[in-house]
């Protein structure tokens, strides 16, 4: 059922209707507002921005598409007699048919196909096949690709070049079970070879391979293998599909549900507002508790926040009677974390008996110790471009704006300038602290820089040398308490109905960012211009992306000061509230 102005009706269509892998992520309901857009009862509400982004990402998808399309072999390895012949489905109406014509015929490559059998539809970026066969035959199996945006392996040692091994030559004898790798410039000529990597994906991503699979399995040319290539464009990583097909078996289980539920895609869906109406109308507990949060709580027979709220159940009750009074935050005992060492530099918290109006408590032990707080920007493909340092009085940046990159000569500039501070502070015996916000990127790009050029020496422009940590020496650093995550005091603070991220927390501390239009995304952007605009172009990319970091040091700055005064500005978390 679905509601719309006070009316009620059926959607007929949505068992009808072939299920597709995006029905199968995220918010089921949606399924069913979809279908029902053809009765003109539910209109899509789509906010500039929105619409923006949904075109951005259409248009790099595609980019990326035709990246892989033009990597895709055109003509035979050296010394092979397998063509890698191929098919380019046009999507005019016909697009399933040209695909089956297409496994019919035996063709190598094809892309862009779909594949349908009336329960299931599935629209694919690639079909390889990957028996040894050339034209039409009964063994013939075809592997499901896809390209996307996300991280598709975690850290680890690459293979060489151009990895695989000729579909002619004799198999190997290592079973099939392990992640593996082959070129994109070597698809559908060469089997994939282990590969010393991580298997990283997303439910969205593995639902487009295993519904593709599962349709191949039913035209019996399923190869038990499915692809996944991500920022590396030149690489295609192969799993088995087994490690992808119970996710869609779960997923085909779970019914579709008759009301709608607050998930994390609400944000930017077109049917926000019309859900939001029917949950608010209700006091829905996924109001404050999305997605599978709420479900210990349903069991429990608690459906609503006034229910929650009413249900003296700690924390979480406060917190719904805070959703239910408009407030965001709570602050929780201070006894519970104004006392962590690494809030203090490291030192035992003494309270004073006496504070003046916005004194900081401990401010002694605190003048002494040499405090840096540290952000970074990264690019998808590229790697980090920025890295931002303040150090309470100046901000300075290391960074890598060139077309070709710096092979991490800033990274490496970047670390030697902290080493020395830290090395410097250790002589003088004073306190160390690098802070940063959430620092699950910083730890990845210092481990990856690590990793690929540990121990390589850049010579700097002033005639100084950088020279790039080894990856056990990242590692020391990244587990000792110097480096410390805001986020994490932060979370150990504030009890909380709203984002706990610094651009939503850093106001509460009183911060004001001077860069409002720019986010991740935009950052990506202006990175882009600024490696590849003319001159004056590319320059005000350039310092718009160093005032954007330069922000976040300065708001982690503020964040711990804030911290330090007992977050004020917040109710405690044992305060009452008046519902709005």
């Amino acid at each position: 059922m679905w509601e719309h102005e006070g009316c009620e009706v059926t959607d007929v269509t949505a068992a009808a209707a072939p299920v597709t892998p995006s029905d199968l992520t995220g918010c089921r309901y949606r399924r069913v507002l979809n279908r029902a857009l053809r009765s003109g009862r539910v209109s899509p509400e789509l906010s500039p921005g929105t619409v923006i982004d949904r075109t951005v990402s259409r248009y790099r998808a595609r980019l990326r598409r035709l990246a892989v399309a033009a990597a895709l072999p055109r003509s035979p390895r050296f010394g092979e007699r397998l063509v890698p012949t191929r098919v380019d489905v046009v999507d005019d109406g016909t697009a399933e048919e040209q695909t089956l014509e297409a496994l019919a015929a035996g063709v190598r490559l094809i892309v862009g196909g779909r594949l349908a059998d009336g329960a299931l539809s599935c629209d694919t970026d690639l079909l390889v096949r990957t028996d040894p066969g050339a034209g039409p035959a009964v063994d013939m199996t075809y592997m499901p690709v896809t390209v996307t945006a996300h991280t598709v392996s975690a850290p680890g040692k690459a293979p060489g070049k151009a990895p695989g091994r000729a579909l002619n030559k004799a198999p190997n004898r290592t079973p099939n079970t392990g992640v593996r790798v082959v070129d994109v410039a070597a698809l559908g000529l060469a089997l994939p070879l282990a590969a010393g990597l991580k298997h990283r994906s997303t439910p969205v991503d593995s639902q487009k391979v295993a519904v593709a699979h599962a349709l191949l399995d039913v035209l019996g040319l399923a190869s038990g293998d499915v692809g996944f290539i991500g920022a590396d464009l030149a690489r295609c990583l192969v799993i088995p599909a087994e490690r992808v097909v119970p996710g869609l078996v779960r997923a085909l289980e779970v019914p579709v549900p008759d009301e709608p539920t607050r998930v994390r895609e609400c944000g930017t869906c077109e049917f926000h507002n019309h859900c939001r109406a029917r949950l608010l109308r209700t006091g829905d507990l996924s109001l404050m508790l999305p997605g599978d949060r709420a479900e210990r709580w349903r069991e429990r027979g608690i459906d609503t926040l006034a229910e929650l709220a009413a249900a003296d159940h700690g924390e979480t009750s406060a917190l719904a009677s805070a959703w239910l009074a408009g407030v965001g935050y709570l602050r929780r005992p201070l006894r519970r974390w104004i006392v962590r060492p690494d809030l203090w530099c490291g030192h035992t918290f003494r309270m004073p008996e006496r504070l003046l109006d916005g004194e900081t408590p401990m401010a002694g032990e605190l003048a002494d110790a040499v405090e840096i707080d540290v952000d970074m920007e990264a690019h998808p493909s590229r790697g980090t471009f920025l890295w931002g340092t303040f150090d309470g009085a100046v901000y300075r940046s290391f960074a890598d704006f060139g077309t070709d990159g710096d092979g991490g000569r800033h990274v490496a500039s970047f670390w030697t300038w902290l080493s020395a501070r830290r090395d410097a502070a250790a002589r003088e015996g004073r306190a160390c602290r690098v802070y940063c916000y959430s620092r699950q990127g910083e730890n990845h790009w210092l481990r990856h820089y690590a990793r690929d050029y540990g121990g390589t020496r850049y010579a700097l422009a002033d005639g100084r040398e950088a020279v790039m940590p080894t990856l056990a020496e990242v590692n020391v650093f990244l587990e000792s308490g110097q480096w410390v995550d805001v986020f994490d005091l932060v979370r150990s603070a504030v009890a909380a109905n709203s984002s706990l991220g610094l651009k939503a927390v850093a106001p509460l501390a009183g911060f004001t960012f001077s860069q409002d239009d720019v986010d991740g995304r935009v950052a990506v952007d202006l990175f882009e211009v600024a490696v590849g605009g003319d001159g004056p172009t590319a320059s005000a990319a350039q310092r718009t992306l160093e005032r954007y970091n330069a922000d976040d040091c300065f708001a982690t700055a503020a964040v711990r000061t804030w911290l330090r005064r007992g977050a004020p500005g917040i109710p405690a978390l044992s305060q009452p509230l008046e519902r709005v």
